[in-house]
């Protein structure tokens, strides 16, 4: 099923040229094009905690229990990115525990897994596209929620989710499965809804450097959400803020 048609930028030895792209979901035939590919960025990564690598095997399970892909593909039909999505219900990897949805909500989660974009396209706004085109996909069956994690040390993909709406509601430690983080690795932990804008009154805000963890831990902590970034010469700041007491 295809989504979408247009043209990329795709840099290509120093230079910059148009690429005629078509975005469509896929399904299993797409799983080893998108282990390939999320490898090769991984390997091309200095901070290799920025992405966590999805296995064939986690990938072909969602797909089993309902999980969407969306494709993108250049114009010798190789895929460029893709975006993927999950509906993991009750189980406890639902991020939903982790931010406050009601059990009876649960259901209704559209978790964000990862998003892959082969690093001569990047600059293609491609992160933001791709859930723009998944979010009217999910609400039309009936998802009210959309839940992610995402690096503290990846202010390009926090910021494409928080244009969307979603919220830094936590930050964790997970995955801890990685043999080399036994503790798991940092990550945010977002949520917005799908259905809805929900405009609720500022009582406080407060500006923090995205490496400083424990502050950051701390104001979620007392209530704060985080609402936006912003960038100040070096540096990459969270503005979080903290709700007027009668909202929350």
């Amino acid at each position: 099923m295809i989504i979408s048609e247009g043209q990329l930028v795709r840099e290509r030895h120093g230079s910059q040229d148009m690429e005629n792209y078509t975005a469509k979901l896929v399904s299993y035939e797409a799983l080893h094009h998108m282990v390939d590919l999320i490898q090769r960025v991984y390997d091309a990564l200095p901070n290799k905690e920025v992405l966590f690598v999805d296995s064939y095997e986690d990938m072909k399970q969602d797909i089993d229990e309902g999980a969407k892909i969306i494709g993108v593909y250049g114009e010798e039909n190789q895929m460029i990115a893709y975006r993927y999505v999950s509906f993991p219900g009750l189980q406890d990897r639902n991020l939903g525990f982790d931010v406050g949805i009601s059990k009876d909500e649960l259901d209704k989660v559209c978790q964000l897994e990862t998003t892959v974009v082969d690093p001569p396209y990047r600059g293609n706004n491609i992160q933001y596209m791709t859930l723009s085109m998944m979010k009217p996909i999910v609400a039309s069956e009936g998802y009210k929620h959309m839940v992610c994690t995402i690096s503290p040390y990846n202010y390009f993909s926090v910021n494409n989710i928080m244009r969307h709406g979603l919220k830094i509601k936590n930050l964790k430690r997970k995955y801890g499965t990685l043999p080399d983080n036994s503790d798991g690795i940092w990550r945010y932990i977002l949520h917005g809804r799908i259905d809805e804008e929900i405009n609720i009154p500022i009582e406080k805000m407060v500006n923090v450097p995205m490496t400083m963890i424990k502050k950051q831990k701390e104001l979620l902590e007392k209530g704060f959400i985080g609402h936006k970034l912003h960038r100040d010469q070096s540096l990459d700041y969270v503005q979080y803020s903290s709700l007027l007491e009668n909202s929350r």
